[in-house]
């Protein structure tokens, strides 16, 4: 009764490329980053990130240093101020002094506009402040590459446009994004049954779709 979650997956990201990642429930959008990002250990298979194998035999944290993580429902701590959520990582896991710890979390406050809620708890922030919290405290490691899970799904419509902004921006600046989301990269890659089934350009996904599974999703997805 087991599920093979990812089954021959193979690509490459560009640097500073805005990779979107679509397909169905349960298709393993979610593992395959989660992989990427050492939260899962993939049996088999090998990846690559700057040219260096990826060793999943030993700790990851240190190798996959520069690439942040931004989960779908946060993740924050909610007994920790926004400032404390930004700085655990910096200073536990990698011996940042605290003093510069902050400094650095209150620059990337206001890089995605909260600056004052430094010293507020998560529960004082609405859906898209909290993602914009997630974003900063993900940019506190300096990351090449930030892969994000479905940062929009648990947002209202009106609080979407905010962390949408905050990512074009990354994007702008030559950051490494990739994302499992129903928003659009420079390229997609359409996900099912833990394979790849088709990958080209938004307009090439969308407007000339190649594969009966995607034609079938798309119009479940647009007629929703």
């Amino acid at each position: 009764n087991q599920v093979q979650a990812l089954a021959g997956v193979s690509f490459s990201v560009e640097k500073g490329e805005f990779l979107a990642i679509i397909g169905p429930s349960g298709s393993g959008k979610s593992t395959l980053i989660r992989c990427l990002h050492g939260l899962e250990t993939p049996d088999s298979g090998e990846i690559y990130v700057n040219g260096n194998k990826v060793d999943f035999s030993t700790d990851t944290t240190k190798q996959l240093s520069h690439i942040g993580f931004v989960f779908q429902l946060f993740n924050l701590f909610p007994h920790k101020t926004v400032l404390e959520n930004l700085t655990l990582g910096p200073v536990k896991a990698f011996g940042v002094p605290q003093e510069e710890a902050n400094a650095t979390a209150r620059k990337l406050l206001a890089r995605v506009g909260l600056e004052d809620k430094a010293n507020v708890y998560p529960s004082m922030l609405s859906g898209g402040q909290k993602q914009r919290v997630a974003i900063a405290r993900a940019l506190c490691q300096n990351p090449e590459i930030i892969l994000f899970d479905e940062p929009t799904s648990a947002l209202d419509p009106e609080m979407i446009g905010e962390v949408l902004n905050v990512m074009k921006e990354l994007a702008d600046e030559g950051l490494t994004l990739a994302v499992v989301t129903h928003e659009m990269g420079s390229r997609v890659i359409f996900f099912d049954g833990g394979k790849i089934v088709e990958e080209g350009t938004p307009e090439q996904i969308f407007d000339h779709p190649q594969s009966d599974r995607l034609k079938l999703f798309l119009s479940q997805v647009i007629h929703m």
